[in-house]
């Protein structure tokens, strides 16, 4: 039987609405059900017997047809089962599939396949995650049976770079890709790159990432194993370092990226989720010495805390409307102005870690439109927030530098191998040889 997985990778064959079969499946189960995506396999016709010559051998058995549903979230196994077995039998299926998965929570946008004949199942198969697959069958007693295969797989690295015209999304996507990617690329530099607003023409990436192979085919992305990016003629730097009992990404001199406030307190990262069904908008901002910065971003977008620390206001104040003041550490501390609406729960002495979203873009106050007012203190004294370069939280140790040159220098070269493309303004990605 063809390997099954969740994003239908590897199905052959049509994928039909089941609107084109519904009335045939009422006649012949008299009852509706929610509208699954259909597709079916193996048709065979009918064998006709010899012309005046008697039958000599026993009836064929009917070759059994596949169904596979596509599931949309209102779907239940019952439901879709109901088409091919009486109630009891659906739930001695149930039963034996319970200790490998619980059918009862089949997963949005998965596949649920059904091989059966003359309309009653034979063998039910479902993807329950990347790569192990439930199987049961009914043998010629009536028996069922339920078992799990692990479908063969394995983990690549993969490279690709790729040139920027309007934002890291859409170049990233041009390059091939998985935009989990480069959603993670603007979380990795965001401590240095203001991926809402400072992205520019021309500036260019580089990526090395694990991407997970089932059956041959590729199903999904995994983690950034290094990456390069160019903004505004100046090179970051990010490798993947195991150490210590735990994983953190470090420039080329082993520092940490992860620093006590973020480049913006609009990320990339949310503005894309949140614009995922609407137009995108720019990000503009606004430097006003000895005041902070003026974001001119869409009503209702997400704005997060740039770093870990206590609320010590959150409220209404005067010109700034609805207001957020955070204390961090080493002397720092950011305040966020014009929200439409404070962040339901924030309250004052709350700890709040850095990346959580404490209130979203509005116009209260004195404001002229929507926009985020942003400052950051140090000491009690409003500094500029463009220029903060705050310490990295740790470097790599001592005893593991060597290890980690060695990573480090074999990835750079696989970047500098695969960024040869975006120098003559191209893109590329491409399977790394070992990888």
């Amino acid at each position: 039987m063809t390997g099954l997985s969740n994003n239908n990778r590897g199905f052959n064959g049509r994928i039909l609405t089941a609107t084109g079969i519904a009335v045939v499946l009422a006649l012949l189960f008299f009852f509706v059900i929610s509208p699954l995506a259909f597709s079916e396999k193996n048709e065979t016709s009918p064998i006709p017997a010899a012309p005046d010559k008697p039958s000599t051998t026993a009836s064929i058995a009917p070759q059994p047809k596949r169904y596979d549903f596509r599931l949309t979230g209102s779907e239940t196994f019952f439901g879709v089962m109901a088409l091919f077995a009486p109630g009891p039998e659906i739930n001695e299926i149930v039963r034996q599939a319970l200790p490998v998965y619980d059918l009862k929570l089949l997963k949005k946008d998965s596949v649920l396949r059904v091989y059966a004949a003359d309309e009653k199942w034979k063998t039910v198969e479902y993807a329950f995650n990347d790569y192990d697959l439930l199987t049961v069958s009914k043998d010629s007693t009536g028996v069922i049976k339920a078992a799990k295969t692990e479908l063969p797989h394995e983990t690549r690295a993969v490279a690709a770079s790729g040139s920027i015209e309007n934002s890291l999304y859409e170049g990233g996507v041009k390059a091939g890709i998985d935009p989990h990617v480069l959603l993670d690329l603007s979380d990795i530099f965001a401590w240095d790159v203001d991926f809402a607003s400072d992205i520019r023409k021309g500036d260019s990436f580089s990526v090395i990432y694990e991407e997970l192979y089932v059956e041959g085919a590729p199903v999904k992305a995994g983690r950034v194993l290094a990456a390069e990016m160019v903004n505004g003629g100046k090179r970051f730097a990010a490798v993947w370092f195991y150490s210590a009992g735990t994983g953190a990404y470090y420039d080329e001199d082993g520092r940490s990226l992860r620093r006590t406030l973020l480049k913006s307190p609009l990320r990339f990262r949310r503005i894309t989720s949140y614009f995922t069904n609407r137009r995108f908008h720019p990000i503009h901002k606004n430097y006003r010495p000895h005041h902070g910065i003026d974001y001119a971003a869409p009503m209702g977008t997400p704005v997060e805390g740039a770093g870990t620390g206590r609320v010590v206001y959150a409220g209404w104040k005067g010109g700034y409307g609805n207001f957020v003041e955070i204390k961090h550490t080493n002397g720092y501390s950011t305040a966020y102005g014009h929200l439409s609406r404070i962040k339901k729960g924030l309250r004052p002495g709350m700890k709040i870690e850095q990346g959580d979203v404490v209130g979203y873009v509005g116009s209260t106050g004195i404001s002229t439109g929507p926009h985020l007012h942003y400052e950051v203190k140090l000491n009690g004294k409003l500094i500029n927030p463009l220029g903060l370069k705050s310490a990295p939280n740790k470097s790599v140790d001592k005893a593991a530098m060597a290890r980690f040159v060695s990573m480090r220098d074999e990835l750079k070269r696989r970047l500098t191998d695969v960024s040869a493309a975006v120098a003559t303004g191209g893109s590329m990605k491409t399977r790394l040889a070992g990888g």
